[in-house]
């Protein structure tokens, strides 16, 4: 009951700002309401609520428990036949573009002289699914609590920044065409709430067909661990050791739904429940995401993490560009 108690607070603030941004997405359509969401939490968090301690465990759990929620319920609304539709092309898209972000934010940060744990947690991050992956990461590598949360400020910050921007790459682009839009966002975004809430400023197909993609990142989340624990210079003991490489808990949820849904055909009825209810959840979710992003813990970091964030965006949207030229055109 306690930790309930502690929960409440923060977790009763984040449904409030989804609400309102739920009503102010009515009013302007242009954006969703994860969108204003994330951009509300910003501006409350950084004007001093979110900083009060009792709100901290209700923005954590809803921006992990109810984001996972939120995909678990997303594979009630996606069928097994989606996830072909991305074909082998897509799958090649999706390993050539996590392994261009993985290098790419080893090699530099490493040039600019950041800490190796930094590194390798935005690594996780920008390849992976954001606050996720670094925190399923940070163990692995015996990363330091204050690094894990810069990584995680950086990553979402960068985030919410590219969910308005790649929407405007894929007009310019692919005219908003499906399979490229799709794999632009659904490839370099970094959280499945910002793939879903950027998808849908292009359109709703749009928005499902990059989940997706997103889908089969989360899905190599474990490799991708597993490999950074090889790479990382502080975790020599666990380089000996046989570990085992599981499909997150939410990822078999949502595998699960997709799979019954594919066999059973869900009514229209219960399609809609599962995704309104999903919906909510997500917009829960980037609200707790919001809140927890602090504008000053980058600020103090100096313009050396900005020009490392700058260039490994710069270089995720330009190798994307190409892989999608080249493989999905």
């Amino acid at each position: 009951m306690s930790k309930v108690k502690e929960v409440i607070p923060g977790l009763v603030l984040c449904i409030v700002i989804a609400c309102f941004s739920i009503l102010v997405a009515n009013k302007f359509t242009l954006f969703g309401a994860g969108t204003f969401a994330i951009i509300a939490g910003i501006i409350v968090g950084n004007i001093g609520t979110g900083k009060i301690k009792r709100f901290n465990a209700g923005t954590k759990y809803s921006e992990s428990k109810l984001l996972y929620y939120a995909i678990i319920l997303l594979g009630g609304t996606i069928s097994f036949h989606s996830i072909v539709e991305i074909g082998l092309s897509g799958v090649i898209f999706i390993l050539l573009q996590m392994a261009v972000t993985l290098l790419a934010a080893l090699w530099i940060g490493k040039k600019l002289a950041l800490p190796e744990n930094f590194r390798l947690l935005m690594a996780s991050g920008n390849a992976v699914c954001g606050s996720s992956a670094i925190a399923a990461t940070a163990p692995a590598i015996q990363a330091e609590e204050k690094e894990k949360s810069l990584a995680i400020t950086v990553v979402n910050l960068t985030g919410t920044v590219l969910m308005f921007i790649l929407p405007l790459i894929t007009t310019l682009l692919y005219k908003n065409e499906m399979q490229p839009s799709s794999a632009m966002i659904g490839g370099v975004l970094q959280s499945v709430g910002q793939v879903v809430a950027s998808g849908s400023m292009v359109s709703e197909v749009v928005k499902e067909e990059a989940a997706v993609y997103k889908m089969v990142r989360i899905l190599l989340l474990s490799v991708v661990i597993y490999g950074l624990m090889r790479y990382s210079k502080k975790a020599p003991v666990e380089k000996s050791k046989k570990i085992k490489l599981p499909i997150p808990w939410y990822i078999s949820g949502f595998l699960l739904l997709c799979a019954l849904h594919s066999i059973f055909a869900f009514p229209i009825l219960l399609q809609g429940i599962i995704q309104n209810t999903g919906s909510f959840l997500e917009v829960i979710a980037l609200a707790g995401i919001g809140l927890r992003v602090q504008l000053r813990d980058l600020v103090e970091q100096g313009g050396k993490v900005a020009i490392y964030t700058g260039l490994l965006t710069i270089v995720q949207i330009l190798a994307a560009a190409l892989l999608i030229a080249w493989l999905i055109l």
